[in-house]
């Protein structure tokens, strides 16, 4: 009967235990999740800034070749002008 009695009370002993680390992994899974929530909404700003980073300079590609138009055009006013003085 001792025996039986010091087999139960390790039996108890490790379920004891077990609860203990079950309560510490399940912390430990919450604790990484909101790691993970945190992570996913960094990524999302990441991916938010990285777009909006490829509009400007999308627009700036634009206002760029329409800077370059006008310019030739500018140049070829000036031209046209000169050329008109010079036949006057």
């Amino acid at each position: 009967m001792n025996d039986l009695a010091a087999r139960f009370a390790e039996v108890e002993k490790r379920v004891r235990a077990l609860v203990e680390e079950n309560h510490g992994l399940r912390d430990r899974v919450r604790e990484l999740e909101g790691d993970l929530d945190r992570a996913s909404a960094s990524a999302r700003e990441a991916e938010d800034l990285r777009a909006r980073k490829e509009q400007v300079r999308d627009r700036l590609k634009r206002l760029l070749r329409v800077l370059e138009t006008v310019e030739i055009k500018e140049k070829e006013k000036e031209g046209d002008l000169q050329g008109t003085e010079r036949q006057s």
